[in-house]
């Protein structure tokens, strides 16, 4: 006879944080943006991209910006509404995921 260990199922973020996660969601969608959301038992995270992940929890959303307070020193931001994390979101992502320009091809003949 096979013995199983009984597993409780992890509890999931409660209905309020998954709805804040998904407005910010939206709100850095509105920027191009494009996020994936993840529960992670207490909380919602938001996955930026590489590098940048915003946790959002009872207490407001922060996350480990690319930024640093003093060299060697890492920032973590707090915001407490979705509005004010977005627009600091988007400023982080900048940084990580600067925008290359292609160059033009062009026809340049030696002088």
């Amino acid at each position: 006879m096979l013995v199983y260990r009984p597993t409780r199922p992890k509890p999931s973020a409660p209905p309020l944080l998954q709805e804040t996660a998904r407005r910010l969601q939206d709100a850095l969608a509105a920027h191009g943006i494009h996020t994936d959301l993840t529960n992670d038992q207490r909380r919602v995270l938001v996955s930026v991209c590489h590098g940048l992940v915003a946790m959002v929890q009872e207490d407001g959303i922060w996350w480990h910006s690319p930024r640093e307070l003093r060299p060697g020193i890492p920032l973590y931001v707090h915001r407490g509404t979705v509005a004010g994390a977005a627009e600091a979101l988007v400023d982080d992502h900048a940084l990580l995921t600067p925008v290359q320009i292609a160059e033009e091809p062009h026809d340049a003949t030696p002088v």
